[in-house]
């Protein structure tokens, strides 16, 4: 009866592994590697090389298929800050036409900044974001 080569116990003839320190234990056919042309013959199971895989680019100033260059991203972000200097004139008179009453200067300025800061910051971050280029 064959023996685990690494622990010694005793294996079946047919296994494969050892069923105590699962080691993997050797086909005694196996062992004996063929020569000349049978060993020509036989494929060699290592695939084949891979070719490389395409690198993405990603870029802030170069246009792609799923973003603008620098002339679309200027263009977004004026138009961002401008309509963020606007956007208090016009909520502020949207309010007294609607309802009908003129609102406190101060704090709604604050709280109009504070809102349109945070807004305007997470626009300009996915204007500059980077896109894939190729």
């Amino acid at each position: 009866m064959p023996t685990c080569p690494r622990c010694g116990a005793r294996v079946t003839a047919d296994a494969t592994w050892c069923g105590q320190c699962f080691a993997a234990i050797p086909d005694p056919a196996a062992a004996q590697a063929p020569s000349g042309a049978l060993a020509a013959a036989r494929p060699s199971r290592i695939p084949p090389p891979r070719e490389a895989a395409h690198v993405a680019t990603y870029s802030r100033w170069h246009g792609g298929a799923t973003g603008v260059g620098p002339v679309g991203r200027i263009g977004l972000t004026l138009l961002t800050l401008v309509g963020l200097a606007i956007g208090y004139p016009i909520l502020r008179g949207l309010i007294l036409v609607t309802m009908g009453m003129d609102v406190p200067g101060g704090g709604f300025a604050a709280m109009y900044l504070t809102v349109a800061i945070t807004g305007g910051l997470f626009l300009l971050s996915k204007i500059w974001k980077q896109t894939r280029t190729s």
